[in-house]
Parts: structure tokens; C-alpha cells; sequence
């Protein structure tokens, strides 16, 4: 087994029996189980709302606590108690092992995502509203968003603490969220010409927060709650569109080039 795949799964091993990750874990399952059964209460779109409101608001609000917990101690608590030095002596370059680090993370992350995926199915099935495959593909939807959290938060882990990584790493998302948001508010005319042309730009060149078809129509009616404020801009009321494949692709592509930033970094950093 090469390096890459020793350091990984020693990573996503080592997390997965933290505290703090399991009871993340376990709060997350018990708010969908909770919005199942109050959904259970009620009847037609308002048990469809109420089940994927509170299902969506577990994978932003615990999504970004556990994505970004993830990322924000990558390196720098490692790497001055020592862990990151020894992974180092062994021969593996630098880039290597935080590139193998961060895939530990991630692995972790895809863990949680998919129990809670899972749980939300189940759920939906038990209280009759079928597998529900618009949360299903939410769900892959905001695991991505979550992707670029976590790595943008390891990128940060370089050189910032723990802390101060994690909270970069939010407002990261937040600015790549308000990035959609525009876009969307430029568009429908809701903002003036001259602006249109700059948040185009940075629309074009940077990463956007994904949108899921179910999050886009639930944001339209006011019905996200947590997940998805309704937008208002000027007066009108804004509709975020579902993100593109291109979108899709796009964000991913940045979350490889700001993994690949973080491993570049890590060279120059001193180790204990």
C-alpha cells in the first residue's frame, strides 16, 4: 500500500474516534429524525417542507461545523506536536502528506454525509414521502460545498490556527454564496448595469456555491428556513437558479487547485 493511501486512512481512523466528530455526527441524525417527525404531523407539501427544511439545515449549519473543524487542523496542530514530522521522515514528500491529510478529511466528511443521506431516506420513506430524491441530490449538492470548506480551511491550517482557519474557511463559503446570490440578483435586473459587469467577472473566475434544484424552488416559495433564506434585493424577491454541471465542475476543479495550494504551502512551513 503506498504512502498516500497509509496516511489517509490513518487520518479518516483517527477522526472518526474523536469526540467531537461523533457527537457532530450523532446531534446531525438526530435533527433529521426530530423534522421526520414532526413532518409525520402534518400533511401534503407541508410535511415535504418541513422534512427537507430541517434535513437541509443539517447539512449547512453541521455541514460547515464539521468541514470546517476538518480542515482548520490539517496541519498546524500536527505539525507542532510533531505527528506531521514523523509522517515526513519517512521519505514522503511534503506535498504528499498534506495532500493525503486533506484526503483523510475528506473521506471523513463523505462518511458523515453519507450517514446522514441515509438517515434522511429512510426517514422520508417512513413518514410516505418516498426515497425523496431532490433532497437525495441536495444532499451531494451541499457534500461539495463542504468539499471546498474543508480546503479551503486546510489551506488556511498552513499558516493560521485552528481557529482563525475555520473562520476563514466560513467566510469563504459565505462569500462564494453572496458570489451566486449576485449573479442571480444581476440577472433578473434586481441590481444596476454598473455593477453587472464586475460581479460577472468574479462569478466567471472564481468558485460558486452549489444550489440544488430543491433548495432553488424551496428558497423561491420561502420555504428553506435555515438552508435558504427567500432573497430580497431592492425591494424584489430574487430567484437563486439550480447550479449548471459547468458550475458543478467548476467547484470542483477549484476545491483540486486549492488542495494542490495547500500541499505547495505546507513546503515551506517548519515542522516540529
Amino acid at each position: 500500500m503506498n504512502a498516500v493511501a497509509v496516511i489517509a486512512r490513518v487520518e479518516a481512523r483517527g477522526i472518526s474516534r474523536r469526540r467531537w466528530f461523533v457527537i457532530l455526527l450523532a446531534l446531525g441524525a438526530a435533527v433529521i429524525i426530530a423534522g421526520a417527525g414532526l413532518a409525520a404531523t402534518r400533511n401534503g407539501l407541508a410535511a415535504s417542507d418541513t422534512m427537507r427544511s430541517w434535513t437541509a439545515a443539517v447539512y449547512l449549519v453541521g455541514g460547515l461545523l464539521v468541514a470546517a473543524t476538518l480542515g482548520a487542523s490539517t496541519v498546524n496542530r500536527d505539525a507542532d506536536g510533531g505527528w506531521v514530522g514523523m509522517q515526513v521522515t519517512t521519505g514522503t514528500p511534503r506535498a504528499t502528506v498534506t495532500l493525503s491529510r486533506i484526503a483523510g478529511r475528506v473521506i471523513a466528511l463523505v462518511a458523515v454525509f453519507v450517514i446522514w443521506i441515509v438517515i434522511a431516506a429512510i426517514c422520508s420513506l417512513a413518514i410516505g414521502q418516498g426515497g425523496d430524491w431532490p433532497l437525495f441530490v441536495h444532499g451531494l449538492a451541499m457534500l461539495e460545498n463542504m468539499v471546498l470548506v474543508l480546503v479551503a480551511g486546510a489551506l488556511c491550517s498552513v499558516a493560521l490556527g485552528p481557529v482563525a482557519s475555520a473562520i476563514v474557511a466560513i467566510f469563504f463559503y459565505v462569500s462564494c454564496l453572496s458570489l451566486v446570490n449576485l449573479m442571480a440578483a444581476s440577472n433578473d435586473g434586481a441590481i444596476g448595469s454598473a455593477w453587472s459587469g464586475l460581479i460577472k467577472g468574479f462569478y466567471v473566475l472564481f468558485p460558486r456555491a452549489i444550489t440544488s434544484p430543491m433548495l432553488s424552488e424551496m428558497q423561491a416559495r420561502g420555504a428553506a428556513g435555515v438552508a435558504g433564506a427567500q432573497l430580497e434585493i431592492n425591494g424584489n424577491i430574487v430567484i437563486v437558479p439550480a447550479s449548471s454541471w459547468l458550475t458543478v465542475l467548476w467547484t470542483l476543479l477549484w476545491c483540486a487547485v486549492i488542495a494542490f495550494a495547500a500541499g505547495v504551502s505546507f513546503r515551506r512551513r517548519a515542522i516540529s
